[in-house]
């Protein structure tokens, strides 16, 4: 008889973990989906990490002088 209010005890544990993980999962699915807004309404669009370097190492860079050096 222990042993089955044992496990009813951890089956009732497991559950209230369960119920605590989805509420959480949902919270952080709705903050991420207000911060996806949040970008798409001030126009901001990420460039992502490999853009971001290969515009780093660029050989051209985008502000070049529009006037000629002179020697």
């Amino acid at each position: 008889m222990a042993k089955v209010l044992k496990f009813k005890d951890v089956n009732s544990d497991v559950e209230s973990r369960l119920k605590e993980f989805e509420k959480t999962r949902l919270k952080l699915k709705s903050q991420i989906e207000k911060d996806v807004a949040k970008k798409v309404k001030e126009g901001k669009e990420g460039k992502g990490l490999l853009k971001s370097i290969s515009e780093f190492f660029a050989d051209s860079p985008k502000t070049a002088p529009k006037t000629p050096v002179k020697k």
